[in-house]
């Protein structure tokens, strides 16, 4: 598998995000093809940049992060 730019990453998690309403990181990540951790760097900076918004989700051993486009 090739590398994908993180502006490449950030452009599929807006299309993902304008057809669904709130998903979790790592429905996004598998959705997108893309790993985890590349999934949270780029929604971190949408969240900076104020284009997504975060909300906790169910707790088990470790909270679930879900987001959603502003």
């Amino acid at each position: 598998m090739s590398r994908r730019n993180i502006l490449e990453v950030i452009e599929d998690i807006q299309k993902l995000l304008t057809k669904e309403k709130e998903l979790s990181v790592k429905a996004i990540s598998e959705k997108i093809g893309s790993q985890w951790e590349t999934t949270i760097k780029a929604l971190e900076f949408m969240k900076k940049i104020n284009l997504v918004k975060e909300k906790q989700g169910k707790q088990t051993y470790k909270v679930e992060r879900l987001f959603r486009l502003r």
